[in-house]
């Protein structure tokens, strides 16, 4: 399954990720390939994000299984549980798959009819303090590290969705108008973070959600939709969403929206091939290990080296056949 997945451009026959030769050995006793040109070994998930597994190969694909799964979402804590492995062991794994989501969201640029609205998450006022005779009430209204989740998404069968975090709708502007087509026609609640829209885009309409969910025909329940599904997911899944994976979480929930009507066979392929496709990520090698500073920075510079090649189209080498050379 993995060499289907992982080699399905060359018909599922390995070749060398480092040189792109076709011609490779394959041992009998471990699962190891090696490149008859250049004479590296490698496996089956070298260069991608589950590179140096200590997972066999049947775990790591349940877990996928598992993970898609999940409708709201799947918590690290039962992922362990059910796999057999530490916390430790399933909390990574669940990010990697998380990323894999996120960068297949990060592709798509909405058209059409795009519904637009956010929702707070995180953050809860506090109990009202026993003392009575206080004069005055220090608390605040709402806990100053709550996040938004701005919501963009297309009004159409099928249809794609993308979400930021931010400190407030209004901070999503520049991502909204990078992310959704100029010919769209947007659709949002009256709030003043979307009041010039009408310049940007082909066609703004508002709802006035005090009157009601739908007025005069206008409405935006499918990302409302969604945001409910993202407060079921932090109320019962996950429990607490910390700010430092939060974009995380929103890209899942996300591709989870988007995707939910697919069975889990075709999700689980489609999150597979993708995940063996990603290079590893730099935050999550060595994520529970004492790392320097100084360490963790060169990987972040090295996989966004990486990422820039990638997509300027300077990747790998590309797949050829092997032909001996000519002898003397």
């Amino acid at each position: 399954m993995f060499k289907t997945i992982r080699f399905a451009e060359n018909d599922g026959e390995p070749y060398c990720p480092h040189c792109g030769i076709a011609a490779v050995y394959e041992y009998r006793a471990r699962r190891l390939f090696k490149c008859q040109d250049c004479e590296k070994q490698f496996s089956v998930t070298s260069g991608t994000v589950f590179r140096s597994r200590k997972m066999s190969y049947a775990d790591i694909m349940l877990a996928v299984v598992l993970f898609v799964n999940g409708v709201n979402g799947n918590a690290a804590l039962r992922m362990s549980r059910d796999l057999g492995c530490s916390y430790k062991t399933a909390f990574v794994i669940c990010k990697k798959l998380s990323r894999v989501m996120a960068a297949m969201q990060a592709e798509s640029v909405l058209m059409g009819q795009v519904d637009i609205d956010g929702v707070y998450i995180g953050g809860s006022v506090r109990q009202e303090n026993l003392v009575k005779d206080r004069k005055t009430d220090g608390r605040k209204q709402f806990n100053t590290k709550r996040r938004s989740i701005v919501t963009a998404r297309e009004r159409r069968p099928g249809g794609r969705s993308r979400a930021w975090v931010v400190a407030n709708e209004k901070a999503a502007d520049p991502y909204i108008k990078k992310a959704v087509s100029a010919a769209a026609q947007v659709v949002t609640d009256e709030s003043p973070a979307y009041s010039r829209y009408f310049l940007h885009f082909a066609d703004h309409q508002t709802v006035n959600h005090s009157v009601g969910l739908m007025v005069d025909g206008v409405h935006n329940n499918l990302v409302e939709a969604q945001h409910a599904r993202i407060r079921r997911s932090e109320r019962g899944v996950y429990l607490h969403i910390n700010g430092a994976h939060a974009q995380r979480f929103a890209d899942e929930l996300s591709w989870r929206d988007d995707f939910r009507r697919l069975d889990n066979g075709q999700q689980f392929r489609m999150l597979l091939g993708n995940a063996l496709d990603l290079t590893p990520d730099a935050e999550l090698v060595g994520y529970w290990q004492a790392r320097p500073e100084r360490v963790r920075d060169l990987n972040r510079r090295r996989a966004l080296k990486a990422l820039t090649l990638k997509r300027k189209g300077k990747g790998p080498a590309p797949i050829s056949t092997y032909s001996q050379p000519a002898s003397a």
